[in-house]
């Protein structure tokens, strides 16, 4: 079926997932428009009647295709505009809100401005292709007829002809002049470099397409680089204003000339910054020659910089328009789930497109322990695929964020590769590292890091986030926020977590004369003991007993009270360390005690642990705290008897006992 009308069109864009077909249309698209003037008038004559009808806040204007929609609310004049002219027309803060057949689509002011931006540049584009197929070439000159030259204003009579001029050109951004054939070439970063050896004379000619930068905000860029990179450099006078054959108003530029002597030199040189903004398109040249050379060539010079312009319109947001009307060709920005690496996503968006992709992921990993087990090898088998998919899906939404600040994924893969080589290597405190530098720059680079303006290497510039994007963006913020929370409060700084006292290791002797310091075996497990402890002698027994494991014994006596501390290294870690804690438990309450208080939600430095105390026969008590990290269960265990003393004493004891990694 052939799609005729914009709310055709529309309707197709929406179910796609892509609305840039949608704006085309939107552009090329007459509407019926209110408006205060009478419809027989110009467009350029029209004043649009707005209204406070809107989706976002701020004026807005009611179009239809259809003109009745458009008179149920407003019955005065109404004029028949395109969509071009009527967000050419708008003002800054208002929208625009399209009646279709049986609701509206609202286009709110920020998406409006993307538009007005889109037909600006097209435009510009289409006067440059003009004026090429009128037989004005856009600022380039054939080698066979070489431009006349500049008015020279030092320095010998500049005999261009001489020079065989070869035209060059930077394709990425299009920018096109000429230099003296015999001139070497050799790449910079965004550009190109050419020296002439017999006068020593070096032009760096580099450029970006940046349509928000103006060119003072580019002349000060430009200075503040020579400024903080080339201290040895004085400024001569003030930027002055250049001009160039046939630039007109659509070519601006100011140049900035210093004098020093660079590095490693042994004469002084003047150095020259001409800073150019073309159609959205801001480029340097930077002109570096000795003092006398620089004024022999100053004419040379200048005719370089007169011949600048711009051959191609550059890979950027808005292509050529098919009409004078500008016909968007935007690209399609990448959706949540995908496989290409291509584009680009702003910071929202990766924050909102992360939370369809996470959740799964983190479901996967709670409920794999539970459900793998019990379900078949293909069932599992299909499950660990899920979980890589899902962490593709991860690692491409960083690479996109990445390509939006101009870096290259390549950084990326690198990254994950190091990781991967140091855990094979087993190189545990280098991934430890690596890993918390990952994930700190991941944060930093989604939340902070702003994205290049205009297109960059990586293709266009985002559009306008969404309301459903800044909804996901903020649901993902705060569950971060919330989990960041739950593992401080179990990692140290909540009820139940004994600080790390690992500063406490190099401590030889007790603060306290009647505190004795102890640190186990592994430099794991610290406690402090009321006395010097003594290690026991592992029962035969225990020994002998099948998974018993490696088991280290300390102890001592203390006004009638006995302290112990047991590790034990099973050399494996277990499937399920919180079993491990609750056997634990039941081994310190044993057949003939009763519990009197239990903690069994404490984390020492993130492992697994608790806290029990059982009334013997006799009134004596029994208290122990314990927990699992990794192959190795560590406890502190006290017996005293049930009076206050005691009691606080003990209390000290076991707030003592703490894991340090």
């Amino acid at each position: 079926m052939v799609l005729e009308n914009f709310e055709q069109v529309l309707a197709a864009a929406q179910a796609d997932g892509s609305l840039n077909p949608a704006w085309k249309k939107f552009v090329n698209t007459t509407f019926f428009v209110p408006v205060v003037r009478p419809p027989g008038a110009e467009a350029g004559g029209i004043t649009l009647h707005l209204s406070g009808r809107s989706g976002s806040a701020g004026q807005s204007i009611l179009i239809s295709e259809v003109r009745e929609r458009v008179e149920r609310d407003h019955g005065g004049a109404i004029a028949s505009l395109s969509g071009a002219d009527v967000v050419r027309m708008l003002h800054a803060e208002a929208g625009i809100v399209l009646a279709l057949s049986e609701r509206t689509f609202d286009i709110a002011r920020d998406r409006v401005e993307w538009l007005r931006k889109g037909m600006e540049a097209s435009l510009a584009k289409a006067a440059a292709t003009a004026r090429t197929a009128a037989g004005a070439p856009v600022g380039v000159v054939s080698a066979q007829a070489p431009p006349a030259p500049a008015r020279q204003q030092a320095g010998a009579p500049l005999d261009v002809a001489a020079l065989k001029p070869r035209n060059v050109a930077i394709a990425d951004i299009g920018l096109a002049f000429f230099v003296p054939a015999d001139w070497r070439q050799s790449s910079v970063p965004r550009g190109l470099r050419f020296r002439d050896d017999s006068s020593g004379s070096v032009l760096d000619a580099t450029g970006l397409h940046r349509p928000n930068v103006s060119l003072s905000q580019w002349v000060g860029m430009r200075l503040a680089i020579v400024q903080h990179e080339m201290r040895y450099l004085k400024q001569d006078g003030e930027p002055y204003d250049i001009d160039g054959d046939d630039w007109g108003d659509r070519v601006k530029g100011k140049a900035m000339e210093f004098t020093g002597t660079f590095p490693g030199d042994e004469c002084e040189s003047r150095y020259l910054v001409a800073c150019i903004r073309i159609d959205g398109t801001v480029c340097a040249m930077a002109i570096r020659a000795p003092a006398a050379a620089f004024e022999q060539n100053r004419a040379l010079y200048k005719w370089f910089l007169s011949r600048i312009d711009i051959v191609a319109g550059p890979a950027g947001v808005y292509g050529a328009p098919a009409s004078g009307a500008g016909v968007i060709e935007a690209g399609d920005e990448p959706g949540v789930f995908g496989f290409s690496m291509r584009g680009r996503i702003g910071r929202m968006r990766a924050l909102a497109y992360s939370l369809p992709v996470f959740l799964p992921l983190v479901l996967l990993a709670i409920g794999s322990a539970s459900i793998l087990p019990k379900i078949s090898r293909g069932g599992s088998s299909a499950i660990l695929v899920g979980i890589a998919v899902l962490m593709f899906f991860c690692v491409r939404l960083m690479v996109l964020r990445l390509h939006d600040v101009n870096v290259s994924g390549k950084w990326l893969l690198g990254f994950m590769l190091a990781i991967g080589l140091g855990a094979a290597l087993g190189k545990e405190n280098f991934v430890i590292v690596a890993s918390l530098m990952f994930w700190i720059g991941s944060m930093l680079t989604y939340c902070f890091v702003r994205g290049s303006d205009g297109d960059n290497d990586y293709g266009d510039a985002p559009g306008p986030d969404s309301n459903l994007v800044k909804l996901g963006a903020g649901m993902l913020i705060f569950l971060q926020a919330a989990s960041i929370g739950r593992h401080l409060q179990k990692n140290g700084f909540g009820d139940g977590q004994v600080p790390n006292p690992v500063h406490y290791l190099d401590r030889t002797t007790p603060v306290d004369p009647n505190v004795w310091f102890w640190a186990s075996p592994d430099k794991n497990m610290t406690v402090d003991f009321p006395g010097k402890p003594q290690e026991m002698a592992t029962p035969e027994a225990l020994q002998a007993r099948p998974g018993s494991g490696v088991t280290r014994q300390f102890s001592t006596t203390a006004e009638g009270r006995i302290y112990l501390v047991q590790a034990v290294d099973y050399g494996q870690t277990p499937l399920d360390a919180e079993l491990v804690v609750l056997a634990m438990r039941a081994s310190v309450i044993g057949a003939e005690g009763e519990l009197v208080s239990e903690k069994m939600s404490l984390f020492f430095m993130g492992h697994p642990g608790g806290e029990v105390k059982v009334r013997l026969p006799g009134g004596v008590m029994r208290s122990a705290r314990f927990a699992v990290a990794g192959s190795t269960t560590y406890m502190a265990l006290a017996v005293s008897k049930s009076d206050p003393a005691s009691t606080a004493r003990v209390d000290e004891f076991l707030r003592s006992f703490t894991l340090t990694r």
